[in-house]
């Protein structure tokens, strides 16, 4: 049987160390569920179905879990440390909140597309404006040209 030594080693999240990269898919609402997070790590690890949740005291964001034979359920990704939790959690909130943001953009713009008149539209009026107009008559130095 081998040994292993466990080396001391620095609290990489309190240190801001970790590169985190969140991909965050908003659903809609079921209960308390509003979307689902994958997180990569230090381009080295995913960790994919974080559950982001809303509650009485706002977002909440659920770990990773499996159900056992006894149907309990047990979280399948548990950073060790509260600043590491911290660190994950602040950023799928953050991705949560940028990923509401660009479906509201991405909706209003499409909203403000539809609302638009057409080109051939806004041509039309402008010639029927044009066409209303009175004629004015050309003046002496129109005249001599």
């Amino acid at each position: 049987m081998s040994k292993t030594t466990e080396q001391p080693r620095p609290d990489a999240a309190a240190n801001n160390d970790l590169k985190i990269e969140v991909s965050v898919r908003p659903i809609a609402p079921r209960n308390n569920l509003l979307g689902f997070a994958t997180v990569t790590i230090n381009d080295s690890f995913v960790v994919e179905n974080f559950r982001v949740c809303s509650g009485e005291k706002g977002l909440y964001v659920n770990m990773p879990s499996m159900q056992d034979s006894q149907g309990n359920w047990h979280d399948t990704f548990k950073p060790i440390t509260a600043d590491a939790r911290n660190l994950i959690v602040s950023a799928i909130i953050n991705g949560y909140g940028a990923a509401i943001d660009k479906m509201r953009e991405t909706l209003d713009a499409s909203r403000e597309a539809t609302e638009k008149p057409s080109l051939k539209g806004a041509l039309k009026d402008q010639a029927d404006k044009v066409r209303k107009q009175p004629v004015k008559s050309a003046g002496k130095s129109e005249q001599s040209l």
